[in-house]
């Protein structure tokens, strides 16, 4: 096995991260067409429809923990 190898776990979760920005982004869509919700509401995750503040939630959990998975794997590989 080669040692690049490591990566793919690391690419496989920025393609997660760009999967959720695109449900972000057709959930809050349809949420201003359908009218259940304004523009002004997503200022704040507290106003914000329930079908769109979830996905906005996962988004910032992918940026919590991880971080240490991406330091983790860079020191692996070194």
């Amino acid at each position: 096995m080669h040692q690049t190898a490591i990566f793919w776990p690391m690419l496989a979760h920025v393609l997660l991260v760009y999967i959720v920005y695109l449900v972000m982004l057709k959930r809050r869509y349809g949420a201003l067409k359908s009218g259940e919700a304004r523009i002004s509401q997503y200022k704040l995750r507290s106003t914000e429809p329930a079908s769109s503040v979830t996905v906005a939630n996962n988004l910032i959990n992918q940026f919590e923990l991880p971080v240490l998975f991406y330091a983790l794997c860079l020191a692996l590989f070194v």
